[in-house]
């Protein structure tokens, strides 16, 4: 993680665990954002970059499709989509896109060749994607780049086809001057291990905190700042304890979000300083240690006092909360 993001990611620290924080910062034209809606026990992100391109992925179930379309068009009456991404054909993710192509303009439709779109709401997606005037459709492969305004998006899962169509998920990098965040869908197991390495700021807990996710060796492969989690809170489970005491035995300090008790969550950058709104409360913290139970704790959380970056001879730009982090030497210990 760059230094002068983390510099400016602590002194907004009060702010994001305020209470006031909540609604506060809106965003402007000129900011990027990337948002997760609401839509229960299922996903759907919308980014706008900073040049006011729209990227939809997934749209949550055939239930919610029509919730997501009206919430895109009250952000501007007449969009188009200039990407929309499938992560994966589970019901969760890709049942809300059927609404959306037969309700909005589509330019760019990418999903993973390699995952089975064999049920009747998946296939009847492609197809209405092959049926769109205008819509080019492209293999979500590994290693995928395309930018936008200054913004950086790169498809990190891995380039084997797995034979769970959760391992096949599409997993997004973006990186945004100051910020870094990675978008995760049902990412478990074997594309967790493989997917291709980066230090992130927010990271998108995978397989909505399914306690077959979030390795230990995935979390500190990421290390994040953040995790944000879409889910009801109820079905299957998630998130599971399992999963959660994983991020909290890496850094009980992690700040949680979660849509099932903050409703939607809006990251907003600048390209300089990046921050989190929600629609209500604030970030949480882990506190459960008990399998079955999935309890996060609301309330204030302190920032960070000091951190650390290498010394020596060494040139690196990225700092952590730990002096001896990452086989850190002589770090430098600064406030």
């Amino acid at each position: 993680m760059k230094l002068s993001k983390k510099l400016l990611s602590l002194g907004l620290a009060f702010l994001i665990s305020a209470p006031t924080y909540v609604n506060s910062y809106p965003a402007t034209k000129q900011d990027m954002t990337i948002e997760f809606i609401d839509v229960g026990a299922g996903d759907a992100i919308y980014i706008e970059t900073p040049s006011g391109d729209d990227i939809l992925i997934d749209a949550g179930t055939a239930g919610n499709g029509k919730k997501v379309v009206d919430y895109l068009k009250r952000q501007e009456k007449s969009m188009d989509l200039e990407y929309v991404i499938s992560t994966h054909p589970d019901a969760d993710h890709v049942g809300g896109l059927k609404y959306v192509f037969q309700n909005m303009k589509v330019k760019k439709f990418y999903y993973p060749k390699d995952a089975s779109y064999s049920t009747k709401t998946a296939k009847e997606v492609i197809d209405l994607a092959k049926k769109e005037s205008g819509c080019k459709i492209y293999d979500a492969e590994s290693s995928t780049k395309f930018s936008s305004g200054g913004a950086k998006l790169e498809f990190v899962h891995s380039s084997k086809n797995y034979s769970s169509d959760n391992e096949d998920s599409v997993m997004t990098y973006i990186d945004y001057g100051n910020l870094e965040v990675l978008l995760t869908g049902d990412a478990e197991n074997g594309s967790e291990s493989a997917a291709k390495k980066y230090n992130v700021d927010i990271l998108q807990m995978p397989h909505h905190g399914s306690a077959g996710s979030s390795s230990s060796s995935f979390i500190k492969k990421f290390d994040p700042e953040k995790i944000i989690i879409s889910t009801d809170g109820k079905k299957y489970g998630h998130p599971s304890a399992t999963a959660l005491n994983r991020y909290k035995n890496y850094d009980k300090n992690i700040d949680v979000y979660r849509t099932d008790r903050n409703g939607n969550i809006k990251i907003s950058a600048t390209g300089k300083k990046w921050w989190i709104n929600t629609n209500k409360y604030s970030s949480q913290k882990i506190t459960s240690t008990k399998p079955g139970s999935n309890s996060t704790s609301s309330g204030s959380s302190s920032s960070t006092k000091y951190v650390y970056a290498n010394g020596g001879s060494s040139s690196s730009n990225k700092y952590h909360k730990s002096a001896t982090a990452h086989g850190m030497k002589g770090a430098i210990k600064m406030s």
